[in-house]
């Protein structure tokens, strides 16, 4: 069992739980803060508490923290804050990707539009559908700003943050760009929207927020780059598999290639032992996920 002072690279769940709990303390405290404002206006971080607590497997989280420790971070609590902040910003996708496909479930409820249109026809009000969207982006957008919150308040020196920053700034970015080929563009290259679409923000994006945070060398960034695209674009080229946006046989090879590729790039004369243990595990999740 991991000690209060680590985390064992072969318990993930460790690792979750430590983050479930930054982030139910995190987000009671800014229910509070609402609440006080209006009561009434507490539908939206309802939402992302809901769509937290319905499950999910924290990997942005666990690429951020174990990019931290690769790089020579210690464990500690400004790490798990800063890696739970990556959750908050994947709730927002996943809040905004249900509005923008109409989808109607998401890990076993109803989405977030389908739940405040039918809560907005039983209260009677008109245009249920237009309302429950509504509600839906300010669910996302609250989920956004709240990442940021974390992030910022994660305790980690100035320098480090601004580090940081910069890549959480361009990863953020190519996440929308992704998201607009995508919608935009239905023969676009499967392989660069997966690396724009998820590859991004899945993998190598807190992979490289976690390096940053810890001051990493050139050497190790370079080492986690070589780590974390690969798998990224596995993991989008495995998930649109999955939803049936890609060819089976052409995908499940270049995604394979990606995965072998990514775990060469684990150097043991750069990473630190835990940390590559612990990502070769992830690679084997993404893999399998």
């Amino acid at each position: 069992m991991a000690s209060p002072s680590s985390l064992s690279p072969t318990d993930p769940v460790a690792l979750q739980d430590r983050i479930n709990d930054v982030l139910r303390s995190f987000l009671s405290a800014r229910r509070q803060e609402i609440a006080w404002l209006d009561p009434r206006a507490t539908d939206p971080i309802d939402e992302v508490i809901g769509l937290f607590e319905a499950g999910g497997k924290r990997i942005r989280p666990a690429f951020c923290y174990w990019g931290f420790r690769a790089a020579g971070g210690p464990h500690g609590e400004p790490i798990l804050r800063a890696a739970a902040s990556l959750e908050l910003l994947h709730t927002m996708a996943l809040i905004h990707d249900d509005v923008m496909d109409g989808s109607a479930a998401r890990r076993g409820r109803p989405t977030v539009h389908a739940r405040q249109a039918e809560a907005a026809e039983r209260r009677g009000q008109a245009e249920p559908e237009r309302i429950g969207i509504a509600v839906a982006i300010l669910a996302g957008d609250l989920a956004s700003v709240l990442a940021d919150q974390l992030l910022l308040e994660s305790g980690f020196p100035p320098v480090r943050l601004a580090a940081a920053l910069e890549r959480y700034h361009r990863m953020r970015t190519e996440m929308a760009a992704g998201a607009h080929l995508g919608l935009i563009d239905a023969d676009a290259d499967a392989r660069l929207l997966a690396a724009l679409k998820g590859g991004s923000y899945t993998v190598e994006g807190p992979l490289q927020i976690g390096a940053a945070l810890a001051g990493a060398t050139v050497l190790v960034a370079t080492r986690l780059e070589r780590f974390g695209e690969p798998l990224g674009e596995a993991f989008q080229l495995l998930d649109d598999l999955r939803d049936g946006d890609v060819t089976p046989g052409a995908t499940m090879i270049d995604a394979n290639k990606l995965i072998a590729e990514a775990k060469d790039a684990l150097d043991p004369d750069v990473l630190d032992a835990d940390a590559i243990q612990a990502l070769g595990l992830l690679a084997d999740l993404v893999a399998g996920s």
